[in-house]
């Protein structure tokens, strides 16, 4: 595999890893502009056994080398796709739209050889991923190659994230 296909991997284990600890698991099929869509299995009230919950949330996941980000404070800023930048508008502006789309922006360090740490009493995947909503109503963008977003610092992929995206829907 290439460096970019490990890294692509590696991102989407990690989100499903933090999803999976919450209870919440990956039911993608084809990417049409999403890499992962997340849904959660709840106990039935009324009798013993789970159901899939009627919820869910797409994720699009980008990998990028820690040198590809930019930190300023307290936001970083990222320039992502034009294409993958107006997904994330078109799905916000569909009138109707009940799922919605975030982005995942999975920060690895820029030598592979520190991605991934194990020993015999833990595994560690480095650095970190932050989420990013667009704000409603802004427009498609007509660059050419990339449109800079800015992602708050604070929103780390966390063990809590998933429980508030989903508690958003309600």
């Amino acid at each position: 595999m290439t460096e970019n296909d490990i890294m692509e991997e590696l991102s989407r284990k990690y989100v499903e890893v933090i999803a999976n600890k919450g209870g919440f698991f990956n039911q993608t099929g084809r990417d049409y502009g999403n890499d992962i869509t997340l849904r959660r299995a709840a106990k039935s009230s009324s009798r013993s056994r789970y159901l899939t919950s009627g919820k869910s949330i797409d994720f699009q996941i980008k990998a990028v080398l820690e040198r590809y980000v930019k930190y300023h404070g307290t936001y970083i800023s990222y320039d992502l796709e034009v294409k993958n930048y107006n997904d994330l508008v078109e799905r916000k502006l569909e009138n109707g739209a009940l799922i919605p789309l975030y982005l995942i922006i999975f920060i690895v360090p820029n030598r592979s050889d520190d991605w991934v740490f194990v020993s015999s009493t833990e595994i560690s995947l480095r650095k970190c991923a932050h989420w990013y909503e667009i704000d409603d109503n802004l427009p498609l963008s007509t660059n050419n190659s990339t449109k800079t977003i800015h992602i708050p610092i604070a929103n780390v992929v966390d063990l809590n994230l998933f429980d508030n995206l989903f508690k958003k829907l309600d």
